[in-house]
């Protein structure tokens, strides 16, 4: 039976971020180069991401979104340098042994919520992760995403979200999020190479995951670094 969206998902944590593994889940389109490509105009199979991968193997295939920058720095949606930086600073117990990319434009939602969030929740569950952090592509991924992080939490793994689309978001009810005010989409954590930037926002986003608090709150948090004078709201209806 599908979960209701009326009660959000929550687990506590039970240790302290110095002590978690985190894996990396997007619904950006994210997947190894030798993997097969989404299918953009609906896809609800996913891709696994050993642990072990380099950045520079993975690419994104998504048509509903501007991904050029993250095809330059794929750590602008799936910050998995940035997550090894602060594992190897000891500010995180380590990085997971697997992740996994979605394409999150997808049309089939009762399999979305019946089969594949649940089975993507199990990946995780039997991974090495203790938390998960998740970001988003198109406006429809940003509702998605969500899917998966309720999932996930339902196995009894804590996650948060940094979404750049919080109404979206809002509407599935993610267990935790931060949302970078007015940031674009395809910089969920900042634009191409701002390694500073793409840092501070993961932080923060540790920050909404150690927080105990109603779930459902979303942190916005503006970062002046960051250039969003060409920001346009984003309409609420996916084209």
């Amino acid at each position: 039976m599908p979960m209701s969206k009326r009660c959000i998902p929550y687990t506590p944590r039970n240790r302290e971020v110095k002590d978690t593994v985190f894996a990396l889940v997007s619904t950006a389109g994210v997947h190894l180069r030798e993997q097969e490509p989404f299918h953009v105009e609906g896809d609800n199979s996913w891709r696994l991401i050993p642990g072990d991968s380099e950045s520079r193997q993975l690419m994104i295939t998504h048509s509903h979104y501007d991904h050029h920058d993250a095809d330059e720095d794929i750590n602008c949606v799936f910050p998995l340098d940035r997550l090894r930086d602060l594992a190897s600073q000891g500010i995180i117990g380590g990085v997971s042994d697997k992740h996994l990319g979605f394409m999150g434009f997808t049309q089939n939602f009762r399999e979305l919520y019946e089969k594949t969030a649940p089975e993507m929740a199990k990946i995780i569950l039997r991974s090495k992760a203790d938390g998960v952090i998740l970001t988003a592509g198109c406006p429809l991924c940003h509702r998605v995403v969500c899917s998966i992080a309720r999932e996930i939490e339902i196995v009894g793994i804590p996650t948060v979200l940094i979404t750049v689309a919080p109404e979206q978001s809002k509407q599935a009810g993610p267990p935790r999020a931060i949302a970078p005010r007015h940031f674009k989409l395809g910089h969920s954590l900042g634009g191409p190479h701002q390694v500073h930037l793409q840092q501070q926002v993961l932080l923060d986003a540790l920050k909404r995951w150690e927080t105990r608090e109603e779930p459902g709150q979303i942190w916005d948090i503006p970062y002046p670094e960051y250039n969003s004078s060409d920001w346009q709201p984003i309409d609420l209806q996916e084209s």
